[in-house]
C-alpha cells in the first residue's frame, strides 16, 4: 500500500522593504509550523547583499499555505509587490497576510487583492520561539517581555496592534550564542513581572536593549538602582509630548544618581498634534542636550496613510528637511550627539536662532545642483 505523504509545504515571504531586523513574526511562525511537522522555506524578495547570513532557497513548484508579512504603512507598494507575485506564481495556494500594515489597513489590501488579512498578533504562533535559523549571522536575540501598553497615545499603533496589556515568558526566545537581548516592550515599567525580569537578566549575563524605550512617568528610584545592577544598553526613554515634560529631566537625573549614563531619547516630531510645533521640537531637543544625552529625532507618518512624505499642519517642509539633512549628515545614524558646542552650532541658542539656521540649510540645499538621472535604453 503507497503511504501518503500529508506533509504541507509552508513559505513565508518578508517583502523588498528595508528592515533593520529580521521579522521576528516570520520567524515565530516558522517554529510553530516546524512543530506540526511542516516544511518550511523563507524567501526575502530583493535581499540586501548579506541579509544575516539568509540564502535564497530554491522554491518549490506548490505551496500549501503562504505568510507574507507587512511593515509600516508606506511599505505597502512592496507589499502589494510581493501578494500579486505569489498570487500568480502559486494560485492555488492559501496566502496569509499579516503585520503591521495589513492591521492598519486591511481594507486597502483586501480591495487591491481580494485577500482579507490578519489583523493583530497571530497568537498560535506567538507561544514558540522564533527559528534563527533562518537567519544564521544575525548575532542577537529578539523578543517582548509584554505586549500592549497601558498608555493610549493617539499617534501610536500599539493600542491598535496589541490592544491589551500582558506579560508572557520570554526566556526560552533567548538563543544561548547570542551578543544581545533586543527587547521590543512598548511600556515595560508597567509590567508587574519587572522585578522578576531584571532577577533573570542578571542571572543570564547578557548585554540588554529596550529599543522601543522606556516610560519616563514611571522611573522611579526603585527601578533606577535596579536596572543599575543589570547590563542595559543603552537606557532609553521618549519625550514625545507635554506628558512627559518635567518627568523626563527627573529620570535623566535619577538615572545618572544612580551611575546609568549610556542614556538616549527618542523625539517624536510632525504628529499633528497642536502642541508638536518646530518650537516646541527645539525646546524638547535643547533641553536634553542641556541634560547632556544623546536625543533620537524621529519624524511622525500617519498610522493611516501610505504616504511616505508626509507635512502635518504645524509644520513645513524647510524644516522637516533641514533637520532630517543635519540628523543624517552631520550628526550620522540619526542622532543628536550631547555636544553643546556641536548643537548650538547647528541649531542655535534660542528659537529665533533655530529657525534662521533651518531656513539657511534648506536654502544651501536646494542650491545645489544634481545631475539628472537618465534611462540607459
Amino acid at each position: 500500500m503507497k503511504m501518503i505523504d500529508m506533509t504541507r509545504q509552508i513559505l513565508l515571504v518578508e517583502p523588498e522593504y528595508k528592515s533593520l531586523f529580521p521579522s521576528l513574526g516570520l520567524m515565530r511562525i516558522s517554529s510553530w509550523r516546524k512543530s506540526m511537522g511542516d516544511k518550511v522555506d523563507f524567501v526575502k524578495d530583493n535581499p540586501p547583499e548579506d541579509y544575516f547570513g539568509y540564502r535564497p532557497p530554491k522554491l518549490k513548484e506548490h505551496y500549501d499555505t503562504i505568510y507574507i508579512t507587512s511593515l509600516f504603512t508606506y511599505n505597502f507598494p512592496e507589499v502589494l509587490k510581493s501578494i500579486k507575485y505569489y498570487q500568480s506564481k502559486y494560485p492555488n495556494a492559501r496566502i496569509n497576510v499579516g503585520g503591521v500594515l495589513a492591521t492598519l489597513l486591511p481594507k486597502l489590501i483586501k480591495k487591491e487583492t481580494g485577500i482579507t488579512p490578519h489583523k493583530g498578533l497571530l497568537l498560535e504562533a506567538e507561544k514558540f520561539p522564533p527559528d534563527y535559523s533562518i537567519f544564521p549571522q544575525f548575532p542577537d536575540s529578539i523578543t517582548f517581555t509584554t505586549k500592549g501598553c497601558i498608555r493610549k497615545c493617539k499617534f501610536c499603533v500599539v493600542r491598535l496592534l496589541e490592544p491589551k496589556f500582558f506579560v508572557r515568558n520570554w526566556e526560552e526566545d533567548i538563543k544561548p550564542n547570542s551578543k544581545k537581548i533586543i527587547f521590543w516592550d512598548n511600556n515595560w515599567f508597567a509590567s508587574p513581572n519587572f522585578r522578576e525580569d531584571v532577577e533573570k537578566l542578571k542571572k543570564i549575563g547578557k548585554p540588554f536593549d529596550f529599543n522601543q524605550g522606556l516610560d519616563c512617568r514611571l522611573f522611579d528610584e526603585e527601578k533606577a538602582k535596579l536596572l543599575s545592577e543589570t547590563m542595559i544598553q543603552p537606557l532609553r526613554f521618549a519625550f514625545d509630548s507635554p506628558a512627559q515634560e518635567g518627568h523626563i529631566q527627573r529620570a535623566i537625573k535619577l538615572a545618572r544618581k544612580y551611575g546609568l549614563n549610556d542614556i538616549m531619547v527618542y523625539v517624536l516630531y510632525n504628529a499633528g498634534e497642536a502642541y508638536d510645533t518646530p518650537k516646541y521640537f527645539y525646546h524638547r531637543i535643547n533641553e536634553l542636550n542641556k541634560l547632556k544625552v544623546d536625543s533620537y529625532p524621529m519624524r511622525y507618518r500617519p498610522i493611516d496613510s501610505i504616504q511616505l512624505h508626509v507635512v502635518s499642519p504645524q509644520w513645513d517642509k524647510i524644516f522637516l528637511r533641514a533637520i532630517k539633512l543635519i540628523t543624517m549628515f552631520y550628526y550620522g545614524k540619526g542622532v543628536i550627539k550631547r555636544s553643546r558646542k556641536s548643537f548650538l552650532e547647528m541649531f542655535g541658542k534660542n528659537t529665533k536662532e533655530f529657525k534662521a539656521k533651518m531656513h539657511k540649510i534648506y536654502l544651501y540645499d536646494k542650491s545645489i545642483k544634481r545631475p539628472k538621472h537618465r534611462n540607459n535604453k
